[in-house]
């Protein structure tokens, strides 16, 4: 069971500034369920943990140039700073 406290040493080691830390702990025990189920699972062969393809059957890496400056697409804030959306 993940407790408050927890979450709140988490956020804390992250640099986030949590307002209700609580409405977090059911999402974090839901990942940490599914890691569980990870750690059980078991590989009878090395054939399922992998997929090989034929080189020929990749499609060729081509570099297409973008035209536009991203940045002139952004929200400048004063100073010409770029701004960020906030972290909820």
């Amino acid at each position: 069971m993940v407790e408050k406290k927890e979450i709140e040493h988490l956020a804390d080691l992250v640099k986030v500034d949590l307002n209700e830390p609580e409405k977090y702990i059911k999402q974090v025990e839901q990942i940490l369920n599914y890691f569980n189920k990870l750690d059980h699972v078991e590989f009878h062969s090395d054939d399922t943990l992998g997929i090989q393809i034929a080189k020929d059957d990749l499609r060729d890496d081509v570099n297409v140039p973008y035209q536009d400056s991203l940045i002139e697409h952004l929200k400048k804030d004063q100073n010409n700073f770029i701004r960020a959306p906030k972290m909820v």
